[in-house]
């Protein structure tokens, strides 16, 4: 079966623009017609970014161009994480807070976290998000998800062989067994550590992916604490999409973890259009464009094969237990 290429929806959907085109000469023009769609289905309300993000897909369903919609909606966009700098900066300062108690009281080796810079920071918001999604019957509050991402992220080091010295390595490895065994008497075993990290690996992929079309390129997922000027951001517009769909770690993993393979599922390749229709200012239509035209859409194919089955090879070492 031939595999269909995004550039083929492009073509598609330029059929629809061009009948939509010959519309808006009878009707006062796209905008108009955005407009009133959008007041005759909130009627003078402000909806959420649940409510905003069905009529943005329905409206692309019917062929509006994305830029547009965002452009002429500009000033009736729900709140945005990116736009809410305060809020952002209170949030940042709480985990910061969170994240020098947690390394104080487990005795962490500072050094670890100042390795992986401010970049960090933004992981936190994005792993709590993706395990409020989950049903594991464990409150994980933010002190859980600091160490959490801290953890993943030292186990990731480990495995790239980023340390410098034998002895360096063998403090990662001690600090990374204590953080374990907190995290196991919290309640989180080391089968959703292996999740976690699984799933912060699907990030990278996302970042990668989109990175590279910026002049970005990494090989791990340390690679992309470096780029902080566009980590934020990227991380801000996935958050917003693992929120508005309610994504949990499995689904991140499910989604997006065989993107470094050039391969995306039809729901995959939608998520990464939303992502990139919020990186617009930093994203061009043609760039857009070549990022989803170099991902394969596999019609037959499930992301199963890709995510379970793990092979002996594929294991995050021996910090990390099967549970």
């Amino acid at each position: 079966m031939k595999i269909q290429r995004f550039e083929d929806f492009y073509k598609q959907e330029s059929i629809i623009e061009d009948f939509l085109s010959s519309l808006d000469e009878r009707s006062g023009g796209v905008e108009n017609m955005i407009l009133k769609r959008f007041q005759d289905e909130f009627k003078g309300m402000t909806p959420t970014k649940s409510q905003f993000a069905e009529f943005y897909h329905k409206l692309r369903s019917e062929g509006f161009d994305s830029d547009e919609i965002f452009e002429i909606l500009d000033a009736y966009l729900p709140e945005d994480p990116e736009l809410e700098s305060e809020l952002e900066s209170e949030k940042d300062s709480t985990y910061k807070s969170i994240e020098k108690k947690v390394i104080s009281d487990l005795k962490i080796d500072s050094k670890l976290v100042l390795t992986f810079g401010a970049g960090i920071g933004a992981l936190y918001p994005v792993v709590s998000e993706m395990m409020e999604n989950m049903s594991i019957g464990v409150d994980v509050s933010k002190p859980t998800v600091v160490l959490l991402t801290i953890a993943a992220v030292t186990i990731v080091f480990l495995e790239e062989k980023r340390f410098k010295t034998a002895e360096e390595e063998e403090i990662l490895t001690k600090d990374s067994k204590s953080m374990l065994e907190e995290l196991r008497m919290q309640g989180i075993g080391d089968g959703i550590v292996k999740r976690v990290i699984k799933a912060i690996s699907s990030i990278k992929n996302i970042f990668s992916t989109i990175g590279k079309h910026l002049g970005v390129a990494i090989g791990g997922i340390i690679d992309m604490f470096a780029y902080t000027s566009i980590l934020i951001p990227v991380m801000n517009a996935i958050m917003y999409v693992i929120g508005v769909h309610e994504m949990s770690v499995d689904d991140v993993i499910a989604n997006f973890f065989a993107l470094s393979m050039g391969v995306a599922t039809r729901i995959a390749k939608h998520g990464l259009v939303e992502i990139l229709d919020r990186l617009r200012k930093f994203i061009s239509p043609n760039s857009k464009r070549e990022i989803l035209n170099d991902l394969e859409t596999p019609i037959i194919q499930k992301f199963g094969d890709f995510t379970h089955g793990d092979t002996e090879s594929e294991q995050e070492g021996d910090l990390i237990k099967e549970q």
